[in-house]
Parts: C-alpha cells; structure tokens; sequence
C-alpha cells in the first residue's frame, strides 16, 4: 500500500511539474515550445493507448493462449481514451496557429486539405471513431468476467466482429494521424509510407509499455516474459525494416521534398546527433540486446531494454515534430522534457487509478495450460 501510494504521489509531482511548465511557457510567450511539447506527447501517449487495445484486439484475432495477462493490461489502457478526446480538442482550438505553419500562411494548392477546420474534424472522427470501436470491444471482452450471468457467447460473438473491424480501422486512421499531425508540419515534404510506419511503430511503442507495467505491477512466468520479448524483437525488427524502405526511397529518389526533411534531421545541426542517436537507438541496439534468450525471461532486464525503447521512440517523434516547427539555431529540450514529465506522470496516475477501480486480477483467468 505504501509503494502504490508512493507511486501516486510521484505521478501527481510529475503532472504538476509538466502543468507548471505549460502554463509558464505560454506566459512568458513561448507558445510553440510549449504546443510542439504538447503535440510530441499527444501522439506519443495516444499512440501507445491506442495500440495497447489493439495488441488486446490482435489477441483474439489470432487465438492467443500464452498471457491473458498481458491482453487484459492493454485493455486497461482504454480510460485515456476520451482524455485523449479532450486533449486533441484543446490543442486544435487553442494551438493550432502555434504548430501548423499553413495556419498562419495558408498553401495556396492545398487551401481546403490543410485548413484548421477540415484536418481538426477529420482527424476528430479518426479519434473518436477508434475509441467508440475501442470502448465496445473492451466493453464486450470484460463483461463475461465482471459480470458472469451475461451470455458469455453473446460478448465473445461481437468480440470477434468487433477485432478485426478494430484492427483495420487503427491502420487506416492512424496512417491519416500521422499524414496530418506529423507530415502535414512540412507541407513541403512527402512520404507514402510514413503513415504506415507511423502507426507500427505506435505498436512498438506500445509492447515496451508493456513490457514495463508488467514488470512494474505483475507477477508473470518467465515464459510469458519471453513471449513478449520475442514480441518485442519482431517488432523491432518490422519498424526498423519500415524505417528502412522509407529511408531507401528517399536515398535512390533523390526528390527535393522528400530528401530535403532528411537532410534538415540528419545532416544538418543541431538535429543530426540526435536523429542518429534516435534511429541507432531505437532499431540496432534493442534488435542486438533482444537476441538474448536470458534477458527476455527475466522482467526486469526486459523493463530495462523496454524503457530504453521508449526513450529512443519519443526521441524519433521529437526529430520528426520539432525542426517543423521551432525556428531556433539549437534544439529545444529543457520544456519539452517538463511536459513529456507531465503527461508521463498524468497517465500513470490515470492508468494506476484506473487498475485500483477495476484491478486486473479480477480480469485475468488461469495461466493457460502447455502452451510453449
């Protein structure tokens, strides 16, 4: 009891501490140092919520049987859903002349597609759409347990419809999400694939979050560790193939809106350490780690490798906002850093709330039985 208490009381310092930094900002007329912070959490956070119910709903897609476990904990993510909503909303409204340069100086060839009104509704549909389809999933896959006189083969039945729907519809929107909150920051620049990377590697993000809460808050197997380590390396191994062919094209194409971003982020000061740090960071060094079949069995070794992925991850996301945005001969960190402090620790009292109203004890069935 006192560690979960300790655990609150540092997630509420952490809140503060990214609120006091926003409000200070935006007082002392930084507005984009702090909207750019807000914009890198909002997609890194969401992404990794977002993906949490999809792993949940890949899950039953795929049959699985080795960790009910770890499909109930990407479930429980589902409360920062309309959070997620409301954050969205008051970023559009109030921040959006801070971020989008096309705001301010509309692009004459795309005046309707990049308007504040037409990209805040649509991408609010995207938002909304997948937690309505991710409300009722968790909804129909919690019932049976939490209420077990419901028709259990009823819930299953429109769990199984509800998946694949869910599945579908994350890829399409979130590639729309990245199109327009990332890309969108450069109307200059193109990238076909970028919306797929984009939400894969939101998924990535998310099997290290869970990789961390797991050994944070749960007692697992040392198979079902190894699982989703495994899970993790397959992962590290698409996003960094995606990041790859992405980067192929634009190396061969040679195309001055294409090249030109890359070019900014990698070799150019002051983002090319950091771009470098990022990509290393994020793909080569947890794909070289992660062949250890020891430290994938072991909790915490994982939590240290998942952490390390999370970090490389926001970084990533900080090179792909930032330099659209902010103007200044260095790079901004000192605010970003505050606020990222502030939504970690928002979403940790959030999710630790949440897990104290409905524990996930009271979800998670039996171990399953041979299943390695």
């Amino acid at each position: 009891m006192n560690e979960t208490r300790t655990k609150l009381r540092v997630c509420q310092a952490l809140l503060a501490l990214g609120v006091a930094t926003f409000v200070v900002a935006l007082a002392l007329g930084q507005p984009v140092r702090a909207w750019q912070a807000f914009l890198l959490n909002f997609l890194f956070w969401t992404g990794i919520v977002q993906s949490g119910v999809v792993f949940a709903a890949a899950y039953q897609v795929s049959k699985g049987r080795w960790s009910d476990a770890f499909r109930r904990m990407g479930e429980s993510l589902v409360f920062f859903l309309p959070v997620s909503l409301v954050l969205f909303v008051a970023m559009m409204l109030f921040g959006a002349s801070s971020i989008f340069v096309w705001a301010r100086t509309p692009v004459a060839d795309k005046r309707l597609w990049l308007s504040v009104p037409f990209l805040g509704t649509r991408d609010l549909l995207v938002f909304a759409g997948l937690f309505a389809l991710s409300a009722a999933y968790v909804h129909y896959s919690q019932r049976p347990v939490l209420h077990p006189a419901e028709d259990a083969e009823r819930c299953t039945r429109r769990t199984r419809v509800l998946a694949p729907v869910l599945l579908i519809a994350f890829g399409l929107g979130y590639s729309l999400i990245g199109f327009d909150l990332v890309m969108s920051l450069d109307p200059s620049w193109y990238s076909t694939l970028f919306g797929w990377y984009f939400f894969v590697s939101a998924f990535y993000a998310a099997l290290a979050f869970l990789a961390i809460a797991a050994a944070l808050f749960h007692h697992l197997t040392a198979d079902e560790t190894h699982d989703l380590g495994r899970l993790l390396f397959g992962f590290c191994l698409l996003t960094g193939g995606l990041f790859w062919a992405q980067w192929l094209v634009f190396w061969y194409g040679d195309l001055p809106e294409e090249i030109a971003f890359v070019i900014r982020r990698y070799y150019r000061m002051p983002y090319a350490p950091l771009a470098w740090t990022a990509t290393y960071g994020a793909f080569i060094v947890p794909l070289v780690v992660l062949l250890s079949k020891d430290l994938k069995r072991k909790p915490k070794r994982l939590m240290a490798v998942a952490c390390w992925i999370l970090a490389m991850l926001w970084l990533e996301r900080y090179v792909w906002i930032v330099p659209s945005i902010w103007s200044g001969a260095s790079a901004p960190l000192l605010i970003e850093a505050l606020i990222t402090a502030g939504f970690a620790g928002g979403f940790g009292w959030g999710w630790m709330a949440h897990n104290r109203h409905l524990p996930l004890a009271a979800l998670v069935g039996p171990p399953p039985g041979a299943s390695h």
